[in-house]
């Protein structure tokens, strides 16, 4: 790829990445999730900030952290971007509308730098291991109905 086409694709994709802080960075939260079924996911990461948005699940003990998942959290709802860079294990990544419907499932490559893009506005995502979301019991047009997100040790 050219610089000019990398430097199109980076104005293009700047209204997905670029985030505003919305929470301090040295808190570190983890939720518990409730969904219509009655389907629930407990003591999921929370990545409220940009910082924390921005490093995910990626780094070198990745596998480690990949286990729990992670829950993508904004103050706003708008199209998404994420990437399977440094992540060494293959994901999946549910969308979630501001009405808390998961809208949209994708499976994502470990190790790519290949962008997964929400396309309708998200307020919130989930990436959890491959296969997970059908393990859980979630799946599209699932509804949030509620979290309980506590200060982690």
């Amino acid at each position: 790829m050219t610089k000019r086409q990398l430097a199109a694709l980076s104005i293009l994709l700047l209204p997905f990445v670029v985030e505003v802080e919305e929470t301090h960075a040295a808190d570190s939260y983890t939720c518990d999730l409730f969904f219509t079924g009655d389907v629930s996911i407990k003591g999921i990461p929370l990545a409220n900030t940009t910082e924390k948005r921005s490093r995910g699940l990626s780094g070198p003990d990745s596998e480690f952290h990949v286990a729990k998942g992670m829950l993508f959290s904004w103050n706003d709802s708008n199209p998404r971007a994420f990437s399977m860079h440094d992540i060494h294990l293959p994901l999946s990544i549910g969308f979630l509308s501001d009405e808390g419907i998961l809208f949209s499932i994708e499976d994502m490559q470990a190790d790519s730098d290949k962008y997964y893009l929400s396309l309708l506005p998200a307020s919130d995502a989930i990436e959890l291991t491959f296969g997970q979301f059908e393990k859980v019991g979630l799946a599209i047009g699932s509804k949030l109905i509620h979290r309980e997100c506590r200060a982690s040790d």
